[in-house]
């Protein structure tokens, strides 16, 4: 547990452990997005998007994100066939 001072903040330098943050379901997951090069079929990093749910998404949550990453980056319909999402970071 974070440890706080008189006002109710948390002390500099003091923070969850690695077990507590994995335990919070309100922790934002963060997942890196490529762009598939056409030749190579090698990731290109295009950028970075959060998830912000609280709860997961309906039916899968890669199709969900795959399609916030799509929405976000794509420029046309061939660019958003090439994207694709990494492990949650």
């Amino acid at each position: 547990m974070t440890e706080t001072g008189k006002r109710g903040l948390p002390i500099e330098g003091v923070g969850l452990t690695d077990e507590e943050e994995l335990q919070d379901p309100g922790a934002e997951k963060t997942v890196m997005v490529y762009l598939l090069d056409k030749s190579g079929m090698q990731k290109e990093p295009l950028g970075v998007i959060t998830e912000r749910r609280k709860s997961e998404r309906d039916n899968n949550n890669a199709i969900g994100m795959v399609r916030l990453a799509r929405k976000e980056f794509a420029k046309t319909e061939e660019e958003a066939r090439r994207i694709v999402i990494g492990p949650y970071v």
